[in-house]
C-alpha cells in the first residue's frame, strides 16, 4: 500500500482535507473520507449540553437530514449523468434535488418556533474550507432557487409574445412561456461530495444529541431494557 495517495487521485473531486488515513501497525492502514472531523461531544460546554431547545433542534434535524439522504440515494439510483432524458424524467430528478437541498438547509434556517437554528459551530465542528464553501453553496441554492424564486438565479429562455391578426384583420397576441432549465443543477462529483457531507452531518447530529440526552432526560419518559442471561 502506498504511503500517500497522489494529490490528484481522490475520487469525485474530494479535496485533500477530506482524506484520512489511520495506521494499524506496520503494514496496515484504513483510508476514509470525511467532510469534516467528527465532533467530540465531551468538549462541548455545559451550557450547550443542557440546552433543551438545541437538543430538540437536533432531534428534528435527524428527520430533515434523513429526507435529504434519501433524495441523494434516489439520484444515485436513477440518474446516469452521461445519459440524455426526456423532460418528465428531468423534472423528477429536479424534485429529488429540491428535496435534497431544502431538507439539508432546513435545520440551518431560523424557524418561526422558539427553537434555535442548527450551526456546525454549536456542535463543536470547525468546517474545512472546501466543506464550508459546499455548505454555503447549498444554502445559497436553497434561498435563491429551491425555497424561493430569484429571477436572476433561474435559467430560462426568453419569454415570447406572438402577434397575429384574425380573419377580421384585428390584432391579437399569444404569450409563449419561456422554457426553464430542467434536471439537476449539481453534477456527479458534486452529488458525491454532498452525499458525504450529509452522511457526516447525520452521524454528528446523533453523536451530539446522544451526548446531550442525560442532561435533558428529566423531560422525557424512561424505560429499562433488561438483557437476557447468556446461559
Amino acid at each position: 500500500m502506498d504511503d500517500q495517495l497522489p494529490a490528484n487521485s481522490h475520487p469525485f473531486g474530494f479535496p485533500e482535507e477530506w482524506y484520512y488515513r489511520a495506521e494499524h501497525g506496520k503494514d496496515s492502514a484504513t483510508i476514509s473520507y470525511q467532510a469534516f472531523p467528527a465532533p467530540d461531544p465531551t468538549k462541548l460546554p455545559d451550557r450547550i449540553l443542557r440546552d433543551h431547545a438545541f437538543f430538540r433542534r437536533l432531534i428534528l434535524s435527524l428527520r430533515d437530514i434523513a429526507h435529504s439522504s434519501s433524495a441523494a440515494t434516489f439520484i444515485h439510483q436513477d440518474v446516469d449523468f452521461e445519459e440524455k432524458y426526456g423532460r418528465a424524467d428531468l423534472r423528477r430528478f429536479m424534485c429529488y434535488e429540491t428535496t435534497l437541498i431544502v431538507s439539508y438547509a432546513r435545520p440551518f434556517s431560523q424557524s418561526y418556533s422558539e427553537l434555535p437554528a442548527l450551526t456546525y459551530g454549536k456542535m463543536g465542528i470547525k468546517l474545512p474550507a472546501f466543506t464550508k464553501r459546499l455548505h454555503e453553496d447549498l444554502l445559497h441554492k436553497r434561498n435563491q432557487i429551491f425555497a424561493h424564486a430569484d429571477p436572476a438565479a433561474i435559467p430560462h429562455s426568453k419569454l415570447g409574445i406572438m402577434k397575429f391578426r384574425n380573419t377580421n384583420d384585428q390584432p391579437f397576441s399569444i404569450l409563449t412561456p419561456p422554457r426553464f432549465q430542467e434536471g439537476t443543477l449539481l453534477d456527479k462529483d458534486e452529488y458525491e461530495q454532498v452525499s458525504l457531507l450529509i452522511s457526516c452531518l447525520s452521524s454528528a447530529i446523533y453523536a451530539v444529541a446522544n451526548a446531550m440526552h442525560p442532561y435533558v432526560s428529566d423531560k422525557y419518559p424512561e424505560w429499562e431494557t433488561v438483557g437476557e442471561d447468556s446461559d
